[in-house]
């Protein structure tokens, strides 16, 4: 697979600064770098034909007063530029900020999820969007396809169609489907969804990530059968063991809800023979306030310190990820032909980069980015959310079924039982789910989320395109929803006492343009207020993403009702307001 086509002029000059026929536009001399492919430190001349490298080894190249001539000092290794695997580049940060962000950190590539895409855009507006923000900026995002919505709800799902798939993965800037949360239905015989699965693998030759918490065996052998190729749900050692032994790569999490790396790999070097060239390694779309923490160098660094190899953990970012997308041949290693996508180290011990380059380009040099993107081109495509809805307090009221929404952690939410006229518990509140048109509601509770304090919380950052509100005051909690829809989008919360937060995300509700050390500053702050109102998990934002979720077990709330997932059941509908 070829992500960046060479014109004929182009490759003959890579074939020919290689064969020092032409000069090379810059000559790495001399230094020392890691040859992912033998897991050897070696020392020689690197020199490119513009984003390209055309020659590793002994040799120095032809050389004019354009060249741009590199040494390194003795302790200074050059690495491949690192990969990001599963990316969800929407978490307040934008894809643009995201992507800024990885670049200080050395990681080069990141494998993005399109969800918000689908939900804020037709197909064509998406792709230009896609294509801009590659022409725009540094980092390299590559995307995958959906194949559904992962709200359980047919007014959600009619999104995904075979035109909209096979536009998706016909994209060269799209090396994946997935990640696949509708494999249930694949497996009771959903003949549509078996032939987008075909058509990835077989059609397109793109690869199929799963997403399968809890697997057995059987499922997944099941799975790998249809075409999935990786999975980032393992859970513990024998988890990745697992899905190893089906042929399956592994994407090993160290995210803000899911901190399970350390664990995983301690367990794994106590596996005798296990074989790493499978293994990734991911930080699955977290906060703002973890971005600094699971950053590919953190990684890495967790995986030395569990005693693996440096060359096993720096493949784990590079040639793994690279191997598995099929694009070994472009990217994740030092070689002939590939993309000049390097960081330079102060020794393999330190993962983070001093100096990073792309494309033949310094980006970042003594850890500074040189010429940051401005964003406010993403304006065109991402808008505020209106704020014209018509929504009284009673409306909060109406329709309550008699079965809530309880956590269990930050994002598992199981079924419980209440009657309407109770009065509320200390750790329960109301819950409702608004049309963003206002034209129905659905009226429910929850439990574990905040205590007595949480007067009203709306947030229009959820994972469907509708606004859902927390409280124990319907009037506090209307007022909330319309305070996020002043700002153009995104959180806003009030408490007894007269406690305000507000949180903007003006891009499409769900995302800003503000840098990442602001949306890092709001994320700790939003934590802190509400584990001080009651909320007893570390991550209070992915609760709100995932409560309208359909892919995580055990009951959402959707557009069409409170919805028992396993079941497949609606067991209070929505009440239409219109």
């Amino acid at each position: 697979m070829s992500i960046r086509p060479m014109s004929a002029k182009t490759y003959r000059r890579l074939l020919n600064v290689s064969l020092r026929k032409e000069p090379a536009t810059a000559w790495f001399k001399d230094v020392y770098y890691l040859n992912v492919y033998t897991g050897q430190v070696e020392k020689g001349h690197i020199y490119l034909a513009g984003e390209r490298i055309a020659y590793v080894g002994d040799q120095e190249p032809l050389v004019d007063g354009q060249t741009m001539i590199i040494e390194l000092d003795e302790e200074q290794v050059l690495v491949p530029g690192y990969i990001e695997p599963h990316a969800h580049p929407f978490q307040w940060y934008n894809p643009l900020t995201w992507g800024e962000h990885l670049l200080k950190q050395g990681t080069t590539v990141s494998v993005n999820d399109n969800m918000f895409l689908l939900r804020s855009m037709g197909d064509r507006e998406a792709m230009q969007f896609i294509e801009e923000l590659d022409s725009r900026g540094q980092h390299l995002w590559l995307w995958w396809a959906r194949f559904d919505g992962q709200t359980g709800t047919d007014r959600h799902e009619a999104r995904f169609s075979e035109e909209s798939v096979k536009k998706w993965l016909a994209h060269p800037l799209v090396i994946q489907g997935g990640e696949f949360t509708s494999w249930p239905r694949l497996l009771k015989g959903d003949e549509e969804l078996a032939d987008w699965v075909r058509m990835t693998r077989q059609i397109f030759g793109k690869r199929i990530e799963g997403h399968l918490p809890g697997a057995s065996s059987e499922t997944l052998n099941a799975l790998a059968a249809a075409g999935v190729g990786a999975d980032h749900e393992a859970l513990n050692g024998e988890d990745v063991l697992k899905r190893l032994r089906l042929g399956l790569y592994v994407s090993i999490r160290y995210s803000s809800i899911r901190p399970d790396l350390p664990a995983i790999l301690q367990e794994i070097k106590e596996m005798p023979g296990i074989n790493p060239a499978r293994l990734m390694l991911t930080n699955d779309g977290s906060m703002p306030f973890f971005v600094d923490q699971s950053g590919c160098p953190q990684m890495v660094r967790m995986v030395l310190e569990a005693g693996f190899a440096p060359e096993e953990a720096y493949r784990m970012v590079t040639l793994n990820p690279a191997t598995y997308y099929g694009l070994d041949q472009e990217l994740g290693g030092i070689a002939p032909g590939r993309l000049a996508h390097f960081n330079v180290l102060n020794g393999l011990e330190n993962p983070q980069p001093i100096h990073v380059m792309v494309d033949g380009e310094w980006v970042v040099r003594e850890g500074k980015r040189l010429h940051a993107v401005s964003g406010e081109w993403l304006t065109r495509y991402f808008r505020p959310v209106s704020k014209n809805i018509s929504l009284e307090a009673e409306d909060l009221k109406r329709g309550q079924g008699e079965v809530g929404l309880e956590l269990s952690n930050e994002v598992i939410t199981r079924p419980y039982t209440y009657h309407p006229h109770d009065p509320l518990h200390d750790d329960e509140a109301y819950m409702s789910l608004v049309d963003r048109q206002g034209k129905w509601v659905l009226n429910t509770r929850v439990k574990g989320f905040a205590g007595s304090t949480l007067s009203g919380l709306a947030s229009t950052y959820t994972s469907v395109e509708h606004y859902l509100l927390i409280g124990r005051d319907h009037k506090r909690m209307l007022q909330a929803l319309h305070q996020a829809l002043e700002q153009g989008g995104g959180i806003a919360a009030c408490f007894d006492g007269g406690e305000e937060l507000n949180i903007p995300l003006p891009l499409g509700g769900g995302m800003s343009l503000a840098p990442m050390s602001e949306l890092k500053r709001l994320n700790e702050q939003f934590i802190q207020k509400m584990r001080a109102h009651g909320h007893p998990y570390q991550d209070p934002v992915y609760s709100l993403l995932f409560f309208t979720a359909t892919h995580l077990p055990f009951v959402r709330v959707t557009s069409e009702g409170v919805y028992l997932v396993k079941e497949q059941q609606v067991v209070t509908p929505v009440t239409l307001l219109v």
